[in-house]
């Protein structure tokens, strides 16, 4: 008896940690692919993961980029909200997502999901840059202005960029 426990013991204290490394060992592999513009072998790898965990935040934001990366946005855009059912203040999920519906030129909703990136950090200047694009393409050029300002502040490449947008240049 004391040999099964024992048994038991070894088994969660080196398999269950093994396999927890084994799915970050997969997402840095997915990584890898993504960086190389990979993207399919990203996304097999990726999938794969969120099957076995469909609770991997990471693995789904990193899915979700992937996919926006080979242009099926309407795929990023669900695995950009499983990882937002999961984790409700990934700012990253709702600048995927905010990127995704920009490139569907659904820019009320891509507004939304920037806001809410904002919300969730003030400081990121992605989320202040693509809510500034989507500002211009929805012809907000008040709005579009405030957030070349508040980036001027962030990150003054992506404000020029901004300002060269808005300016139409």
């Amino acid at each position: 008896m004391k040999r099964k426990i024992m048994l038991s013991l070894v088994f969660l204290f080196f398999v269950i940690p093994a396999g927890q490394s084994l799915s970050e060992e997969n997402i840095e592999s997915a990584l890898k692919f993504f960086d190389a513009e990979e993207y399919d072998e990203a996304v097999d790898i990726l999938e794969k993961i969120t099957k076995k965990e469909p609770s991997n935040t990471k693995a789904w934001v990193l899915l979700g980029n992937s996919y926006l990366k080979l242009e099926k946005n309407k795929k990023a855009i669900e695995s950009y909200k499983k990882a937002i059912r999961i984790d409700a203040k990934n700012e990253w999920a709702y600048l995927g997502l905010g990127r995704a519906y920009s490139a569907m030129r659904e820019h009320s909703d891509a507004i939304a999901s920037y806001k809410y990136a904002i919300e969730i950090n003030p400081k990121n200047a992605a989320a202040h840059y693509g809510l500034g694009v989507s500002y211009d393409r929805t012809v907000s050029l008040t709005y579009a202005f405030e957030q070349y300002k508040i980036l001027k502040t962030l990150d003054k490449r992506l404000a020029d960029k901004l300002y060269h947008i808005i300016l139409g240049n």
